[in-house]
């Protein structure tokens, strides 16, 4: 349909470009341009656009950048997050002690990042202060790297604990 649109006669041949020192902007634009060249019409103003495309080689390090059109774009449909619940252990725990659990909201990308993240925001635990392990039949199944997905790491099964590292080590998240 769009070549049936089409607003003039005959579509010249156009070179794709790169960026090379131009601004972004005047990179788009001058991209954006040359498609116009070929793809004037009612469709490409209704539903096309630009992606941003950056390269860069491994080997000499030289990074290309180009403005691509487009006319689709895909998009995830993020599926609702769920509660779960987390036990946290103290590093002294004394003779009054009672179990501590948190409930937080839990989506499919959120890894263990995540989680520091929002028991320091929510609760004010700092995101270094404890490791993260899962506990089955009264034994340690395993314990997570900050990578982990959240979400597969709380359905496993057992409970999902959050030990406190002895405060005089001076805990610290890794960058």
């Amino acid at each position: 349909m769009g070549e049936d649109l089409y607003r003039k006669g005959k579509k010249p041949y156009v070179e794709v470009s790169e960026a090379d020192g131009k601004t972004d902007e005047e990179a788009a634009k001058e991209a954006w341009n040359k498609h116009l060249l070929r793809n004037e019409s009612i469709m490409t103003d209704l539903f096309h656009g630009q992606f941003k495309g950056t390269v860069c080689c491994s080997q000499c390090d030289r990074v290309s950048v180009t403005f691509d059109p487009m006319m689709t774009l895909s998009l995830p449909i993020p599926k609702p997050k769920r509660k779960k619940t987390f036990f946290f252990l103290p590093y002294k725990i004394g003779a009054k002690y009672v179990n501590t659990s948190y409930t937080i909201n839990v989506g499919e990308s959120d890894n263990m990042r995540t989680l520091r993240g929002t028991m320091k925001e929510t609760y004010g635990l700092d995101a270094g202060s404890f490791v993260v392990s899962t506990v089955f039949n009264n034994s340690f199944s395993r314990l997570h790297a900050s990578s982990a997905n959240l979400l597969e790491v709380t359905d496993e099964q057992g409970a999902t604990l959050l030990y406190e590292i002895d405060p005089s080590l001076n805990p610290t998240m890794p960058s």
